[in-house]
């Protein structure tokens, strides 16, 4: 065999081999799912805000909540943040129950404070209080962050009374030079720069506002006679 015609075999050697790798990479692709589909799924679950993960158990996507303010109720009529309720004692004349709305007054908000009758045989209070303000961080201890003020109105008659809380003041404990910073709580509700800690505030003042409801109800309900047989 001279050299022409051992190039031309070697040609055909060639073509033949790389016609066969052509042949099986078409095989091939025919049975194999395109990759771009296999991550269609992953996308989807990107973009729904709802998801928490694909349908690929191997990959998740976490979905970050916007922080949730606390919701406190708004008088409509003054737009003020208020707390009210009204309370049925069928039992309870309205000058007993004036008389220990007084008594509260005196004995948890002090006897300083101004309470004006603006109605006829007792029958309207209306208290500028003063409670403590404290920031709680645990269950069992807590820190003095200044006092709240605030209006408490109570309407009473016969057998039933009604009270609300509201123009809410917040006075920071006082500092080394200078005066205390105070804030309504309409500004804590509304602002739109530390938001964590105005909603942390309103949070604990939440706290010490329902507190102080709760003793206010339990000082206005009538006393427990014991039976003389029953002791």
């Amino acid at each position: 065999m001279n050299t022409h015609q051992a190039y031309n075999t070697l040609t055909k050697t060639v073509i033949v081999f790389v016609t066969m790798i052509l042949m099986s990479v078409s095989a091939y692709s025919q049975t194999v799912e395109p990759v771009a589909n296999m991550y269609d799924d992953t996308t989807a679950v990107a973009a729904d805000s709802t998801s928490t993960t694909s349908t690929d158990s191997q990959t998740k996507v976490v979905v970050v909540k916007p922080y949730e303010r606390i919701a406190l109720s708004i008088d409509s009529v003054t737009n003020l943040i208020a707390y009210n309720g009204v309370v049925e004692q069928e039992d309870s004349g309205s000058d007993s129950l004036y008389l220990r709305a007084k008594r509260f007054a005196e004995e948890w908000f002090g006897k300083s404070n101004s309470v004006f009758e603006l109605e006829k045989r007792g029958q309207k209070l209306i208290l500028n209080a003063t409670i403590p303000a404290n920031a709680y961080i645990n269950k069992y201890n807590k820190k003095s962050m200044g006092k709240y003020q605030f209006r408490m109105i109570i309407l009473i008659k016969e057998g039933r009374y009604k009270y609300t809380l509201t123009n809410f003041v917040h006075e920071a404990a006082k500092p080394n030079n200078g005066k205390p910073s105070r804030n309504y709580f309409e500004y804590y509700n509304s602002a739109t720069q530390n938001v964590r800690l105005c909603d942390g505030i309103l949070r604990f003042a939440d706290h010490d506002i329902k507190e102080t409801i709760s003793r206010f109800k339990l000082a206005m309900r009538d006393p427990i006679f014991l039976d003389e047989d029953e002791w």
